[in-house]
């Protein structure tokens, strides 16, 4: 592997036939933290060139990504860091390497290799983003889609996210209504703020900062992570408004300054939208993680004017 790392959801097949989808969080150098989604087999639905793959993942949050690892067979490394044991990919195994933002320059410059609908759909939930801010993820990043893969949109930046959520949830439909993410219990509004059906089609959205974890002091630097220990419930008071709950990972201060850190994305829009906030996850004065591995955690919204 050549070139510098793209961050988060940046999609990626190793030199066995994995297909993974990158993590956004520092990592130890030369490795790349992914979670598994595709595995090579002989009578897969997505194709790509001569090669089948069989998905392995059935849903994210901490559960999911656990059982897709070891779908995978991938060999865990445990990194006293996050004090759990991690999907590393070694950068040497890597045989192709996606850049989200050169991914949607592509599928925009060959428009007719994909869905015909794919650009009405854009032009329906883009409008005046700058498409600049924009990527393309999953299966349609790789040419390996099938008649009912998401389009999977990265969108870089704090006010490109803002921008985009606000179009978003205007023009998508609800396709699901659920509380459990692979073991974190999200408990809030039912709305399609970052999965939807456009058109016809489910489109799906993850917020990325332009550097990884750069936006969210507790998870900047790899050697300074402190993962707490502590276990417990909270009720605190998130002000809403904080975009850097829309770039992963989550990341909002609550009135006492805590530093709330989510590793499961879907509980973004709750910590956005913020509010009085029932918590349950690993704290102490600092900072306080939701959707770790070794304890996944909750958000109940109790009280919020906009609700």
């Amino acid at each position: 592997m050549n070139q510098s790392r793209s961050g988060h959801s940046s999609t990626l097949i190793t030199k066995g036939l994995l297909v993974g989808v990158e993590i956004g969080i520092p990592s130890p150098e030369g490795f790349i933290p992914i979670i598994p989604k595709y595995v090579s087999c002989r009578r897969g639905a997505w194709k790509r060139g001569a090669n089948s793959f069989c998905r392995i993942i059935s849903e994210y949050g901490p559960n999911g990504i656990r059982d897709s690892i070891e779908r995978s067979g991938l060999k865990v490394v445990y990194d006293p860091v996050y004090r759990s044991y991690m999907p590393y990919i070694n950068e040497r195994d890597v045989l192709i390497y996606n850049d989200p933002k050169e991914a949607f320059k592509e599928l925009l410059n060959h428009p007719q290799s994909a869905d015909e609908r794919i650009a009405r759909i854009l032009g329906e939930i883009l409008g005046d983003v700058d498409l600049s801010s924009v990527g393309l993820t999953g299966s349609y990043s790789l040419n390996m889609w099938n008649a009912f893969s998401d389009i999977d949109l990265v969108i870089y930046g704090k006010k490109s996210s803002e921008d985009f959520l606000t179009k978003f949830i205007r023009r998508a439909k609800a396709l699901e209504c659920k509380e459990n993410y692979g073991g974190v219990f999200l408990r809030g509004p039912c709305m399609p703020w970052r999965r939807g059906e456009v058109l016809g089609m489910a489109v799906s959205w993850t917020g990325v900062p332009k550097v990884i974890s750069g936006h969210c002091s507790m998870v900047r630097e790899y050697h300074k992570i402190k993962i707490p220990s502590k276990v417990g419930n909270l009720d605190i008071y998130v002000s809403p408004g904080q975009g850097e709950a829309l770039l992963y990972p989550p990341c909002v201060k609550d009135e006492n300054g805590r530093v709330i850190v989510s590793f499961e994305y879907n509980a973004g829009y709750l910590l956005y939208n913020g509010g009085r906030l029932e918590v349950s996850g690993l704290y102490d004065e600092k900072s306080l993680f939701i959707g770790t591995r070794e304890y996944p955690g909750s958000v109940r919204l109790l009280y919020n004017r906009r609700n």
